[in-house]
């Protein structure tokens, strides 16, 4: 007899767990880090800034709702780390003799994409999900 995921005890849970987990990395690493990365690099101080991260939002969005993640969670991780981001930019903008980043900008448009972002995906999840 093989045992299957199913004979463990919690096993169908831990599945579960370990596949939102990876998820989350996921999500954090590209709809996060790299895609707030590339677009303050492109944009700078610019006021262009703040339409870039909104439409940046819609594709983050949409990944996260065909994959039915609920994203509070990394919402919440992803709001905390981004203070510490735009302090960092700052930081090395001194170091380095930089225009320091314009941090009513930089914060407005992160925390408006870091808004944007759950919000779409649980309007569109209803548009994926209806049958």
């Amino acid at each position: 007899m093989i045992l299957g995921i199913e004979d463990i005890t919690g096993g169908p849970q831990i599945v579960a767990f370990l596949v939102w987990l990876a998820l989350s990395a996921l999500f954090y690493l590209v709809c996060y880090m790299a895609a707030m990365q590339v677009i303050d690099g492109w944009t700078g101080n610019s006021i262009a800034k703040i339409p870039v991260m909104f439409a940046a939002a819609i594709p983050s969005a949409a990944l996260m709702a065909a994959l039915d993640y609920s994203p509070l969670i990394i919402a919440v991780v992803m709001a905390v780390s981004n203070y510490f981001r735009v302090q960092n930019l700052a930081a090395k903008a001194a170091e380095a003799g930089r225009e320091p980043p314009n941090k009513i900008l930089h914060y407005g448009a992160s925390y408006g994409y870091l808004i944007l972002v759950p919000a779409l995906a649980f309007y569109l999840r209803g548009f994926i999900s209806a049958p």
